[in-house]
């Protein structure tokens, strides 16, 4: 059995990681259009006769892998589930104070069962934040290269 504390903990993690997550797919499906966008634009170069004609099917190219990768990972549906678990998360937070830690272990695990799955590579990153949140700041944990690209993008 869990102590309500703790419990608290769990769910503050799962709303920020809830909330990094849609951030990053945000910003996926930001940087994916935008590439679209100026990739489409290269790929209209091949009407001008000045334009090299690499620069349009470079551009077409571009523009079809990010067009499909988009429709693949669908990361702007991505980040709406996973504001929808943020809200979930929050309005638990608000609801655990008047909860005993019986129904506050069920209204988790409850809770958990609709969540999307994390990025993985995630998880030290808000780990570090909650921890930080909290002035633990003895128990941040170092993070990779690549944790560091996806701390500052998300």
């Amino acid at each position: 059995m869990t102590d309500k504390i703790t419990l608290l903990h769990e769910i503050r993690y799962a709303e920020r990681i809830c909330q990094r997550t849609a951030r990053l797919y945000r910003r996926i499906q930001s940087l994916g259009t935008w590439v679209t966008v100026v990739a489409g634009s290269a790929t209209l170069s091949a009407l001008s006769q000045q334009i090299p004609p690499w620069v349009s099917a470079t551009g077409a190219v571009v523009m079809a892998m990010t067009g499909a990768a988009l429709l693949a990972i669908r990361p702007a549906d991505k980040a709406a589930a996973n504001e929808a678990d943020l809200r979930k998360y929050a309005s638990l937070r608000l609801e655990a104070q008047s909860m005993s830690d019986v129904q506050l272990t069920e209204a988790l695990a409850k809770a958990r069962i609709s969540d999307l799955p994390e990025i993985e590579t995630l998880r030290d990153v808000v780990y570090n934040d909650i921890v930080t949140e909290y002035g633990r700041h003895d128990c941040v944990v170092p993070l990779r290269a690549h944790q560091r690209v996806l701390a500052a993008l998300a």
